[in-house]
């Protein structure tokens, strides 16, 4: 009989996971756990066969290795940079994500970046107050969406879905990816995306665009000196992770007027302390990391990581082990 010990503090409910492991694997035994607590990891964990868990669920090779019985760890999302996977792959653990569950969901929610802050309807909404009417209410004129140019840093499943969103809007996309091969190039050919390196990505930019994932490499990837090389009037949107931003540098670089705005939906301390500086200051606007969730991309997500856990107990070698 297998056991799946699913360890998560967002999702009301698991229905979907449920259904799905019960069909698969009739007779298993299913705990859900809001953290990895010591009595439910002594009682149930050191016995799971599989563990499903939320992306802010630190696992290391301490907890890794007190899972005597497990044979697979699945991670709610397309980062697993929760868990150490080198320590999975030396214990014969698989890791498995979710890649792609919400690339439409967070390429719309750069498209509404973009609007938001070139038309800024919510200032202006804000501000009827002033008596101010038609042309003299504009402080600053905006552009044509259509003659603003694009710069995707991380081409990947949602770089890739929000450069073909915004080439539809008219707009001129460029991108920048460490990966070089024929496939992705034939792809960003289809869509009609520019490859450019990183310099001049950032200086022919009215947006740039972050979807890098979080490795030691990119940790603090946006610092002083790439907001330096980017337009005064440019524009930075970051729904990746919220630690490829040198957060001190981006609150220099608006506070100075070395880049115009931000819009970030992930931050480096999440949830933030409410005095965090990074949600007091002007043109730098931060959402509370929702820009993947919606009915549709949670119940894939849910779904696929289900499913990832029980295929690899099924002896399957599915595509989504990221440590093989």
């Amino acid at each position: 009989m297998e056991r799946f010990w699913i360890v998560d503090d967002e999702w009301p409910d698991y229905e979907a996971e449920r259904q799905l492991l019960q069909q698969a694997h009739p007779g298993c035994e299913i705990l859900t756990s809001k953290s990895v607590n010591p009595k439910d990891l002594e009682e149930f964990g050191s016995v799971a066969n599989a563990l499903i868990c939320q992306i802010n669920v630190p696992v290391d090779r301490n907890l890794l290795e007190k899972l005597k019985s497990c044979k697979v760890v699945s991670v709610y999302g397309a980062g697993y940079n929760n868990v150490d996977v080198n320590s999975a792959r030396e214990l014969h653990i698989p890791v498995t994500n979710v890649p792609g569950y919400c690339a439409e969901e967070v390429a719309d929610y750069a498209i509404a970046a973009i609007y938001s802050q070139n038309l800024k309807l919510s200032y202006y909404a804000d501000h009827m107050s002033n008596g101010l009417w038609g042309a003299h209410a504009i402080k600053k004129k905006p552009r044509r969406v259509s003659q603003l140019t694009l710069f995707v840093i991380g081409f990947g499943n949602i770089g890739q879905r929000l450069a073909a969103k915004a080439i539809g809007l008219g707009m001129k996309v460029l991108f920048h990816d460490s990966v070089e091969n024929a496939a992705l190039e034939e792809k960003a050919k289809k869509i009609g995306a520019h490859r450019v390196s990183l310099e001049e990505g950032l200086a022919q930019a009215d947006v740039v665009s972050s979807h890098l994932a979080l490795t030691n490499e990119t940790r603090g990837f946006f610092s002083e000196k790439t907001f330096a090389l980017m337009k005064k009037e440019a524009h930075f949107i970051n729904a990746a992770r919220g630690g490829v931003v040198d957060e001190a540098a981006l609150i220099e670089a608006v506070k100075n007027g070395t880049i115009a705005a931000a819009t970030l939906d992930v931050i480096v301390n999440e949830p933030p302390k409410l005095d965090d500086p990074i949600l007091h200051t002007e043109n730098i606007c931060v959402t509370p990391h929702i820009s993947y969730l919606t009915e549709d991309s949670l119940h894939e997500l849910k779904f696929r990581a289900a499913r990832n856990a029980s295929d690899v107990l099924l002896g399957k070698n599915i595509p989504e082990i990221v440590n093989k």
